[in-house]
Formats: structure tokens, C-alpha cells, sequence
């Protein structure tokens, strides 16, 4: 297990460094206060999971993200003091699996990097599938559908599968925040309307428009 950590305050690596150790005590931990350095380690390493600060000294923590994003799907959580909507969206379109504020809670920053791995790990020893008109790689991450494919992120794929298992029905932001991060969580409901919006996006340049649908109340369907 390899973690970086983007953060140029020490007082935080290393009680990040401390909460992930008690779930992993033989991780790894990699740590960088500057972005140019976490791109290089980024490349280097082949993390299993990124820890992403927003302010950093040399540039925005969304530059590493930006380029991390370009050849990988590493599970990318955002901590941050940021609290701004506009920050968390912005985080989240530019394929963030999750965003996270200081001061945060221990247990939960834990649970939620546990479930982000727990099912990274689930879906890379899986097998393709078909659905529909969707063929899902083994992790999920790669789908074609009518002969043309798309990348989408480690949740985008997670919700994409999710809704085409459900055949059409109705899949509630509860149920959605479950096959995202194993446990509802605060906030749940606003972070997955960005991924949908950006799996709307994703799919609409590949010609699949309009395919998944807002159940007004309750949450999203995929368009038979």
C-alpha cells in the first residue's frame, strides 16, 4: 500500500499519516508540500491513493489533479480548508473521488478512504461486463457503448454500473452514496449530483444523451 500526501503543513501530514497507519500499519506514506514534486511522485510511486491539499506554496493543488487525472485513475481524495461550493464542484468535475474540509473527523476521513480502496480493490479483480448497451471493463472504469469509448473516473464508473445494473429503476442518493463510499455520508446528495453531472458530460460526447435521469425526491435512473 502506497499513500501520498500533497500538504505543505506538517501538523496535518502527519496526523493524516497517523489515522491512515491505523488501518494500514504497514502502508507506505510518500509526502510533498509542493505540486510540481507530487506530479513527479505521482508518476514515480504509482500511489494506490492521493491525499490532495488545495493550497499549496507553488501552485493549486487542482494542477496535480488535472494532470494525474490524464493518465491515471488513481482514487484522489481532496482535504482541504476550501469550503466554497464552487471549490468542492470544481474539485469534483476535475475527477476528485471525494472532498473533504478541515477540520475534519478522524473516523470518517478513515472510513471514507477505506471505502474508496475497499472497492477499488473489488472492482480491479472483477471481470468485464456487458449491460444494456454498456460494456464495462474490469474496473469499471473504461465503458464503450455503440462502439465508442469513455474514461470516466473510479466513482463515475462506480455509478454508471450501479444504475445500469438497476435496469431502469429509480436509485436513491442513499443507496448511490453506499456503492460510493460503503456508508451515507454528510453532504452525500451534492457531491453526487457533480459526478452526474460530469458521467452526463462523458457520456453525451460519445452520442448517449439524455440517458440518465433525475427521479425529482429521490435520485437517478438510466433511461432504458
Amino acid at each position: 500500500m502506497r499513500i501520498l500526501i500533497v500538504e505543505d503543513d506538517s501538523a496535518i501530514v502527519e496526523l493524516v499519516s497517523l489515522c491512515l497507519k491505523v488501518s494500514w500499519p504497514d502502508a507506505r506514506i510518500i509526502f510533498t508540500g509542493l505540486v510540481e514534486e507530487g506530479i513527479e511522485l505521482a508518476e514515480k510511486e504509482n500511489p494506490d491513493l492521493i491525499i490532495l491539499d488545495l493550497g499549496l506554496p507553488d501552485k493549486s493543488g487542482l494542477e496535480l489533479l488535472k494532470e494525474v487525472r490524464q493518465t491515471s485513475s488513481v482514487p484522489v481524495i481532496i482535504l482541504t480548508v476550501r469550503d466554497e461550493e464552487s471549490d468542492v464542484v470544481r474539485g469534483l468535475e476535475l475527477g476528485a473521488d471525494d472532498y473533504i474540509t478541515k477540520p475534519f473527523r478522524q473516523m470518517e476521513f478513515v472510513s471514507r478512504a477505506k471505502a474508496l480502496l475497499r472497492r477499488q480493490h473489488v472492482s480491479d479483480g472483477s471481470t468485464p461486463v456487458t449491460i444494456g448497451p454498456f460494456h464495462f471493463s474490469a474496473s469499471r472504469r473504461q465503458v464503450s457503448c455503440g462502439g465508442h469509448s469513455i474514461k470516466l473516473t473510479t466513482t463515475e464508473g462506480k455509478i454508471l454500473y450501479c444504475l445500469a445494473q438497476n435496469n431502469g429503476k429509480p436509485v436513491s442518493h442513499q443507496a448511490l452514496a453506499i456503492t460510493i463510499w460503503g456508508e451515507l455520508v454528510p453532504d452525500a446528495a451534492n457531491s453526487i449530483r457533480v459526478h452526474i453531472r460530469n458521467l452526463r458530460q462523458k457520456l453525451a460526447e460519445i452520442g448517449v444523451k439524455d440517458s440518465v435521469v433525475t427521479k425529482s425526491g429521490t435520485g437517478y435512473f438510466l433511461k432504458k
